[in-house]
């Protein structure tokens, strides 16, 4: 991770007196109202009362399009300190540049200290890749900036970074596989786990043994019932978790008994793969 620091000083003597040219004069004051020489994402402001120099953050993402970075400045001696999140606009094409502008004055008078944490998706998980370093304290008339460069690795452009960079993406080589699954036990072993609310679920890349990652079984102690199959038998339960029991044995309509007569059809207590008509 690099960073430069690139330095505009207004011209002429800094003393009581000295007029700052007017193009320097301008580009400071569009700094301080938070504007630099680009479109600014974030700001950071070091002194609410005032502002009269400024450093210009270009974070640069290399390998990968970071949903959110955070930006922190303070001061060796504590004098000031000031942080700012700034989430990524989905306008943003892809490999750009963030632009953050830390308005300072003379009240920090020590060495600053920047960090700037770049984030897979949302600020409120761990970063994927940080870069501090120290910078002198500007002098007043003065506007710094410096270009960071934050590297990390989405092989596949899903937006989620490589395990092996700091990211959370199971498959890095995969847009279809992103970041860790749930998974539900499967202890009956036929492929679809619990729909039950109070089941142990494990959030992972690959899951564990009697785990699937589905919760679709209505009935995970039988392996014979499970979703995506035929009522198979009829037995006054629902074979495939459709919420129907014994559909297509068309139980309880008319039919005629062996000895003649009206009966209805049930499903045969002998043999549950059959009916029966009964009286």
């Amino acid at each position: 991770m690099r960073n430069w620091i690139v330095v505009t000083v207004a011209s002429g003597c800094l003393g009581i007196g000295c007029t700052i040219p007017e193009t320097d004069q301008f580009t400071l004051e569009r700094l301080c109202e938070g504007q630099g020489s680009q479109a600014l994402e974030g700001l950071l402001r070091a002194d609410p009362s005032t502002c009269d120099r400024g450093l210009e953050l270009i974070v640069q993402p290399m390998g990968f399009n970071p949903g959110c970075i955070r930006a922190a400045l303070w001061s060796k001696d504590g004098t000031g300190a000031a942080s700012t999140v700034v989430p990524r606009n989905p306008n943003m094409s892809d490999g750009a540049a963030f632009h953050v502008v830390a308005l300072l004055s003379d009240a920090l008078r020590d060495e600053l200290r920047l960090e700037v944490d770049a984030f897979e998706q949302t600020c409120d998980a761990a970063p994927v890749t940080s870069h501090a370093f120290t910078v002198g304290h500007p002098e007043k008339g003065q506007i710094a900036q410096s270009l960071i460069e934050l590297p990390a690795l989405d092989a596949d452009g899903d937006g989620f970074i490589s395990k092996g960079t700091g990211g959370t993406d199971c498959n890095d080589s995969d847009w279809s596989i992103k970041d860790k699954i749930l998974w539900y036990p499967d202890m009956d072993g036929d492929g679809y786990g619990s729909n039950s609310n109070t089941a142990p679920v494990v959030r992972a890349c690959s899951g564990p043994s009697q785990y699937a990652n589905n919760n679709r079984d209505c009935n995970d102690n039988d392996s014979l019932i499970s979703p995506g199959q035929a009522e198979l038998r009829c037995d006054g339960r629902d074979d495939n978790c459709d919420n129907r029991v014994d559909e297509g044995f068309n139980i309880g309509a008319t039919c005629v008994l062996p000895k003649g007569g009206r009966g209805v059809i049930t499903c045969d207590p002998a043999n549950p793969s059959r009916i029966t008509c009964t009286g």
